[in-house]
């Protein structure tokens, strides 16, 4: 049964609709693509993830993001990765999304591929680096993404997300530090962020340019001393350009634990809405409600969680409804290790 919202929730400006290109979320809520490690060895879906999304479902949650779908075997990450890889995978995905969009959720399918993270859970595959990649392998990969972004569109997901960021393989070639090539995959950060724009292209043209493609993209590199946040504004500024109708901005330390001091990204994504009119959506350390409200006032477009939906599924509601405006979320990670069949949840704090 949905949630039903008293006037006073409904008026707040996290449920006002968020107008992308293409379509128009309910809320301003994401939840973040979080990995289940659910998945059965042969890449096909658990019931129990099933059962994850139909509990979110009710929570006027703008976007669902599902976890992170590998689009072609040698790039699989972990062994409990779910697969898009094949039409084989279509039935499994189709679970998650009509379990996910019931109570009128957008939800969409987060594509991505290993590279050198894949390494020992692959199959004894070759493990693909940006350095290593020749550019017919490069342009295979392209087209994989293209291929499982139509195999999602044919599953019932109302867009996909590439996932650039965490050192998975589109971020280890946006990374300059990783990514030692001298063609045009490498270099200046165009060059760096080439194969994402061709993914998202290549996106467009198999399932039509008024399919959404979202990015992830770390706002940071680690180094504070490095150059990368220009690189940033150049890659929103080609995201722009291409069609891609939201940024989610997370990091290279995406998920320290301890109570956080304060949203992890938040100035990089404030000073990039200065500079581009694309849709922001910040992940990352948001815990209470006046930080929310800081960051929607400040312009950026949503704000995304993965962790505090762990902890609660109904987190948003008891955020309005508890005396201190925060979530439970105490950030001790151990949804990391940790999944109780019995309660279907990775908290520790809910399992105790």
């Amino acid at each position: 049964m949905e949630n039903i919202l008293s006037n006073e929730f409904k008026s707040h400006p996290l449920f006002e609709p968020l107008k992308l290109k293409n379509i128009t979320a309910p809320s301003r809520i994401v939840r973040s693509a979080t990995e289940m490690f659910l998945a059965l060895p042969d890449g096909h879906t658990d019931e129990a993830e099933i059962k994850m999304f139909k509990a979110l479902a009710p929570e006027h949650i703008g976007i669902i993001m599902t976890g992170h779908s590998c689009v072609s075997p040698e790039g699989r990450s972990n062994p409990g990765q779910n697969a898009i890889w094949d039409d084989e995978f279509i039935p499994d995905q189709c679970k998650i999304a009509t379990a996910a969009k019931i109570y009128g959720s957008k939800v969409m399918l987060q594509l991505g591929h290993g590279g050198m993270k894949a390494e020992g859970s692959n199959g004894g595959r070759p493990v693909y680096t940006p350095d290593t990649m020749t550019k017919e392998q490069i342009k295979a990969t392209v087209k994989a993404f293209a291929k499982a972004a139509y195999r999602a569109k044919l599953s019932g997901f109302n867009g996909i997300e590439l996932h650039g960021a965490h050192y998975y393989l589109l971020s280890q070639f946006f990374y300059p530090q990783i990514n030692h090539r001298t063609d045009e995959y490498g270099g200046c950060a165009e060059n760096r962020f080439r194969i994402i724009r061709e993914c998202a292209e290549a996106v467009k043209i198999k399932c039509g340019d008024n399919f959404p493609v979202l990015l992830k993209i770390n706002g940071d590199d680690g180094n504070p001393e490095s150059d990368y946040f220009n690189d940033l504004c150049k890659a929103v500024e080609i995201c722009e350009k291409c069609g891609i109708e939201a940024v989610e901005i997370s990091g290279s330390s995406a998920n320290p634990a301890g109570k956080p001091a304060a949203p992890y990204f938040f100035e990089t994504a404030r000073k990039l809405h200065e500079i581009t009119d694309i849709n922001l959506i910040l992940v990352g350390g948001i815990r209470t409600l006046s930080e929310i409200e800081t960051i929607l006032s400040s312009g950026i477009s949503a704000v995304s969680f993965s962790r505090p939906f762990i902890c609660r599924p109904d987190f948003i509601t008891r955020l309005f409804e508890s005396d201190d405006k925060k979530s439970e979320c105490i950030t001790c990670n151990g949804c990391f290790s940790h999944f109780d069949r019995v309660k279907n949840t990775r908290c520790i704090k809910q399992t105790n």
